[in-house]
């Protein structure tokens, strides 16, 4: 649905990123992240005929009882969530001798609970965005996604106290 110039439109990533480099994550995410999304009778209906879905692929304006709306759509929700994982994952590189990640004299890695944050807030925002796409689904009446009875996760998690 997304490579890694969709990626580019909405998140800063670097022109050096190669498409095999970055397509697992954005199949991860295609699979893992949007798919229990969207569920998969409309998930593979889209996949089939993405140009039947234009406008949810997409995004833009649409009317609903006389007034004109806009949503993001899917591109960007799956390219934020795509970023999410390469942001988390995408710094180890494998080599004969194991897992590393890559460094030089001139720049130091990021730290693992900054790339956790980063990801939670790409997820984060993924999902707001998926949000107004539901608003467009349900507005203009998706018949598949009526009948794929799946609901939004919630991203994140809940602090409760114990008495």
């Amino acid at each position: 649905m997304i490579d890694r110039t969709e990626i580019a439109k909405h998140r800063e990533i670097s022109k050096s990123v190669r498409e095999d480099k970055i397509g697992p994550y954005i199949e991860d995410a295609q699979r893992l992240d949007l798919k229990p999304l969207l569920g998969e009778r409309l998930y593979n209906a889209i996949s089939k005929a993405p140009l039947d879905h234009a406008l949810l692929l997409d995004g833009g304006e649409y009317t609903y009882n006389g007034e004109t709306y806009d949503h993001p759509g899917l591109k960007k929700v799956l390219s934020i969530f795509a970023y999410a994982r390469y942001v988390m994952f995408g710094s180890y590189t494998d080599t004969a001798f194991g897992f590393v990640e890559k460094s030089n004299q001139d720049s130091k890695p990021v730290g693992d609970a900054h790339k956790r944050t980063l990801y939670t807030q790409n997820q984060n925002t993924a999902t707001a965005y998926f949000e107004e796409v539901v608003l467009f689904m349900n507005r203009k009446e998706y018949a598949l996604w009526r009948s794929s009875g799946c609901t939004p996760r919630r991203s994140g998690f809940n602090i409760s106290k114990i008495n």
